[in-house]
């Protein structure tokens, strides 16, 4: 039996209400069709409603309308020109190859139209489908087009509907799964905070700046989400709420992504105290506090934070007492574990009054910025800056569109039987890099004969037509439920889909090796496109992300210290370098990431840059450290031992980053050189002094950073030989 609970927390997941969307279109065209002997608009209508799933976004209602009347146009357009087009092979190759190509590039306006012109693609080849099955008599010529497009009317009719019932769905949704990976993040750096021996401590740091990128991607899509609902004239009802959270989201990641001092250093100085346990102990309970915020934000019920959090806080506060008075540490040592215990108090204080979102601190900004173009004219300037082989998008429009036209010529030449899944195939396997492209290859092989197996069996052992239809309903349903996290699985139930849809015509068998020769077919053009077209290896790039990275970390610092002089404050300007510092670590790290999975040859030494990354982490934790403990002390810092580290610490970063985008050797010279650290004057207030300890991390770092980066600004004989054609 499910309990009430149980079925609030399966309604509140992300999943379900796209899901019921999804099997309420399936289930409506299989009664439709079997329930008035229309059992050939079937496949039609079916690949309708999945593109027009595809090409959905999470907007406002006004918006989603906006967006659907867009979609069904482009998809008209794409159909006809593609029933228009089939009988004459050579134009019908040009409009394929111009229009793919003018979908890509259509993404630059916003992720939006990005997402339609995909779809819009996808659709155009599901056009092509169906024409080759039913011919190019006249007297059916506008069969295809319609039923396509009926199909995804269908579903955008039941797309609006919930999104005027379930207003306030997306952004409660996206704001949850920004708690959830906080969460997570808050765990890991617990875990790091806990003086064990034998701790793998590169592992821990590397799976922290790995979440860190993670998190930020979801922050990210949270801020989109947020951004329509709270720019309108008339912002939704709740939009207020979300937004608070989602500064609170920020503002608990800047002071739990905060470093005071090297972990390993306090654990070993503090190794005989309990004070590191109680302070891992309180991150540990702030992270499951926040798995509970963000559950309690997605059901839309009352937050309740609990004594234990206070309770910890408190025996934390005794302990850091007991250690200042007993041991005889190290005074910087002391300061360190001081400023660590005050910035993960301010965590608990803040997440305390997370039930109450409207009694939150004023935030001087509530503006978000939007990068998306707003009119005519930006839109047109968008898109004129992205036709250059420079630019990522017009790279993967050209290896897309030659992609598709070579598929098109090889199943016209091979005359393939249901060739046209092997343009599909290539649309959904290529992406923009290698390494992505080929993790999609992997899972897409893998789910197709996956699937094909099991539809074989299931046919087999279940020939009454009901069994398949209730199966190509939950096929249908799990192809969304799985295509963004496991997209193998989300492969395998398309294909369960489209084997026990062409059985009910008596054709599944058939198309067992058309399917498998298709798939391999695709793959290999998608393969050989990322590979051989304007490739963008990361292994040649990644010098570029680490100079991003240490860059926008000096812009950050910057901003930081500036309010330290001018006084603190969450404005745009602030939180927009905050979000770029972060936005550069994730870059960071996905790009290495990516770099393992490519060719050897391409890949440059993978310990010394995931050394890079850990040290640049380290980095942006000792700026927002001081981000965390802003105070306004004007006179403080107008003093020399504070500007004289501060314009090292500026003049070293943007070397080594130019050093880095230039690929020039002059940054080895910093890795030598000695670092004098500014002493502690007893005059100094304690918010200066604090400064001046933080910017003295940040300059012991220096040298490492210099060290790491000169192994990466030199120009190796491969990069040499491989350098013409690639743009960086």
């Amino acid at each position: 039996m499910i309990d009430s609970a149980s079925l609030r927390r399966l309604w509140s997941h992300d999943k379900t209400l796209d899901s019921l969307k999804v099997a309420l279109a399936f289930g409506g065209i299989l009664a439709f069709c079997f329930g008035n002997d229309h059992e050939s608009w079937l496949i039609g209508l079916i690949l309708g409603v999945i593109a027009a799933a595809l090409a959905e976004t999470p907007d406002r209602f006004a918006g989603r309308l906006k967006a659907l009347l867009v979609t069904l146009l482009c998809f008209g357009v794409a159909s006809i020109s593609v029933r228009v087009l089939f009988a004459y092979p050579w134009l019908f190759a040009l409009g394929l190859a111009t229009s793919t190509f003018g979908f890509v590039m259509l993404g630059a306006l916003g992720e939006r139209y990005a997402t339609i012109a995909t779809a819009s693609v996808i659709l155009a080849i599901y056009a092509m489908l169906g024409v080759d099955q039913h011919g190019i008599d006249s007297v059916n010529f506008w069969r295809e087009p319609l039923l396509l497009l009926g199909g995804a009317a269908w579903y955008g009719g039941i797309s609006l509907l919930a999104a005027a019932m379930f207003e306030n769905r997306p952004p409660r949704q996206a704001v949850a799964q920004v708690f959830a990976a906080l969460a997570r993040y808050l765990e890991i750096k617990s875990a790091l905070l806990e003086p064990v021996r034998g701790q793998d401590v590169k592992a821990l740091r590397l799976a922290l700046a790995a979440q860190n990128g993670r998190l930020v991607g979801d922050m990210n899509r949270a801020r989109q989400i947020l951004l329509l609902w709270a720019k309108s004239s008339h912002p939704a009802q709740g939009s207020r709420s979300h937004l608070q959270w989602y500064f609170l989201a920020q503002e608990v990641h800047e002071r739990a992504s905060s470093a005071h001092h090297p972990y390993e250093a306090l654990s070993e100085a503090f190794a005989r105290s309990d004070v590191l346990f109680r302070c891992q102990r309180l991150m540990a309970l702030q992270a499951a506090a926040c798995t509970r915020l963000g559950e309690a934000i997605a059901q839309g019920e009352v937050f309740e934070y609990g004594q234990e959090g206070a309770l910890a806080l408190e025996e934390l506060g005794n302990a850091l007492g007991y250690a200042q008075a007993n041991t005889q540490q190290d005074k910087t040592l002391i300061n360190a574990l001081a400023d660590l215990v005050r910035n993960i108090s301010s965590i608990e204080l803040r997440l305390a009054r997370a039930a109450r979102p409207g009694e939150f601190e004023a935030v001087t900004d509530s503006s978000l910025r939007d990068s998306n173009p707003q009119t005519l004219g930006e839109m047109w300037r968008s898109l004129r800056q992205q036709f250059t082989p420079a630019s990522r998008r017009f790279r993967h429009g050209l290896r897309l569109a030659a992609a598709l036209t070579a598929g098109y010529a090889l199943l016209t030449v091979l005359d393939l039987p249901q060739g046209y899944w092997v343009m599909l195939t290539t649309v959904f396997v290529c992406q923009p890099n290698f390494s992505s492209t080929w993790l999609r290859l992997g899972q897409r092989m893998g789910g197709t004969f996956a699937g094909l197996l099991f539809a074989s069996l299931f046919i087999s052992s279940f020939p009454h037509e009901h069994a398949q239809l209730a199966l190509i309903l939950a096929a249908g349903v799990g192809f969304f439920v799985f295509r963004a996290e496991r997209y193998a699985l989300a492969t395998a139930s398309i294909t369960v889909l489209v084997m026990l849809c062409f059985n009910q015509f008596g054709s599944s068998y058939a198309l067992i090796g058309p399917r498998v020769l298709d798939t391999l077919l695709g793959c290999l053009l998608a393969i050989a496109a990322v590979a051989l077209i304007l490739p963008e290896w990361h292994g040649k790039r990644v010098h570029h992300a680490m100079s991003r990275s240490l860059s926008l970390s000096s812009i950050y610092l910057a901003e930081i210290l500036n309010q330290y002089r001018s006084g603190p404050r969450d404005d745009l300007p602030y939180r927009i370098a905050r979000r770029d510092a972060h936005n550069a670590d994730a870059e960071l790290s996905a790009t290495l990431a990516s770099m393992l999975k490519e060719p050897e040859r391409y890949s440059l030494r993978p310990d010394a840059a995931y050394r890079f990354l850990c040290a640049s982490h380290t980095l942006l934790g000792y700026i927002s450290a001081l981000g965390a403990h802003r105070e306004q002390d004007r006179d403080g810092l107008q003093s020399p031992s504070i500007q004289i580290p501060e314009s090292r610490i500026q003049t070293g970063l943007q070397a080594i980053a130019s050093a880095l985008a230039a690929r020039s050797l002059p940054v080895q010279a910093i890795a030598h050189e000695e670092v004098q650290l500014e002493p502690l004057s007893s005059d100094m207030t304690e918010t200066a002094q604090r400064v001046l300890r933080q910017l003295a991390q940040i300059e012991a770092l220096l040298p490492e950073l210099a060290e790491l980066a000169s192994g990466f600004a030199v120009v190796s004989p491969i990069d040499e030989r491989h350098a013409q054609g690639t743009p960086a």
